[in-house]
């Protein structure tokens, strides 16, 4: 039972029984793997790996520097591959330089060097050696240490493959002497990103979404986990949005990653909304969609493809905006579009059908929603 509820609470799993004393086990919206007991557990993707990989890779990198190559693109485990992403971002970040940067360092020196700290001195019984306050130029940076957390961890992870515990092993020398940090990914969260320290960005994106992958929400708060858990839904509602923002030329500040607090469908603010996709300029509502991991059914000619609930949804949502047009993106298997109209409220949902699977998924949503911010 302990385990069963592991599963149910990591992969979000459906659990029936079955014959002979089985049960069933149904994924649900989590994919990657993890140790449950010394049985190892994989759950893939419903699209291929790479393609999934290749969406990470470009919501870690705006610049497109990241690249899936041959080698990470055979790789049929999702971990080893994400491992090995990684790996590859890491090595060719080094191979630009290493960060440095000043830091303050507290040191016990036989001369004095920076500021003398004479409380701490007259302390001890000898007068030397003394406590310092230094600024010390080298690369033990928040950046090195953000990557050296995460290749700590790959380098000894037992759901990775030999080959890619080695290249992580390799890779880590160039930063095992950084600190070791006790929350790696709100240090990485507290980098600000300047000239000085750009060409470090895509590794510790990609390291970021590596750390939150280790850990999952249920009803008993967060928990650290072995192993590698993506949340689909997540990563796709990003990944379109991220795609969106770059495709038309928006700041974080026009298109949020979420619009908390900003929209209400009443007056007296008792019903919030928080719509996946979403653009505001200068106070004035000008795009709002929302995203569907799952796939559009086919659609007769009495019942439309899209759930009614997610109709209700956007209707919702271009209620609280005072849009006419609105879009609804089904990601999953490509399917047929269609597009709703109320002419009582004078309101059209544009429904979009998107295959994740293919390789120009991204250029075919910027296509299909070139239209949304002229309405």
């Amino acid at each position: 039972m302990a385990q069963q509820l592991k599963l149910q609470q990591w992969f979000r799993a459906v659990i029936e029984p079955a014959e002979n004393g089985l049960v069933r086990i149904t994924p649900g919206s989590r994919v990657g793997g993890a140790d449950l007991d010394g049985l190892k557990i994989s759950v893939g993707p419903k699209i291929p790996v790479y393609r999934l990989l290749t969406m990470i890779s470009e919501i870690a990198d705006p610049y497109d520097w990241l690249d899936v190559d041959a080698a990470t693109r055979s790789k049929h485990d999702i971990s080893d591959a994400l491992a090995a992403l990684f790996i590859q971002a890491c090595h060719r970040t080094f191979e630009q330089g290493m960060h440095r940067s000043y830091r303050r360092e507290r040191q016990r020196l036989g001369f004095v060097r920076g500021k003398l700290l004479i409380p701490q001195t007259i302390r001890q019984l000898r007068p030397v050696p003394v406590t310092v306050e230094t600024d010390v130029f080298d690369d033990d940076t928040p950046e090195n240490q953000v990557l050296a957390a995460v290749l700590r961890k790959l380098r000894t992870d037992p759901h990775l493959s030999d080959a890619t515990r080695q290249q992580a092993h390799h890779v880590f020398r160039d930063v095992r002497h950084v600190a070791n940090l006790r929350d790696p990914l709100r240090t990485a969260d507290d980098i600000v990103w300047t000239r000085h320290n750009q060409w470090y960005r895509q590794a510790v994106s990609l390291a970021t979404l590596i750390l939150s992958f280790g850990r999952v929400d249920h009803e008993l708060g967060e928990e650290a986990v072995p192993g590698f858990f993506i949340n689909m839904p997540h990563i796709i509602e990003r990944w379109i949005r991220d795609t969106l923002r770059r495709a038309w030329g928006l700041n974080q500040h026009e298109m949020r990653n979420s619009w908390n607090g900003y929209l209400w469908l009443d007056e007296t603010r008792r019903v919030q909304l928080q719509p996946d996709l979403a653009v505001q300029r200068a106070g004035i509502w000008t795009f709002v969609g929302d995203v569907k991991y799952k796939v559009l059914p086919q659609h007769s000619m009495r019942n439309a493809g899209a759930d009614r609930n997610d109709i209700y949804q956007m209707l919702a949502y271009l209620t609280a905006t005072g849009l006419q047009e609105g879009f609804l993106i089904y990601a999953g298997i490509g399917a047929q579009d269609e597009t709703i109209t109320i002419q009582q409220l004078g309101a059209t949902i544009h429904i979009v059908s998107l295959d994740l699977s293919a390789e120009e998924a991204r250029s075919i949503l910027i296509e299909k929603t070139r239209r949304a911010l002229s309405f």
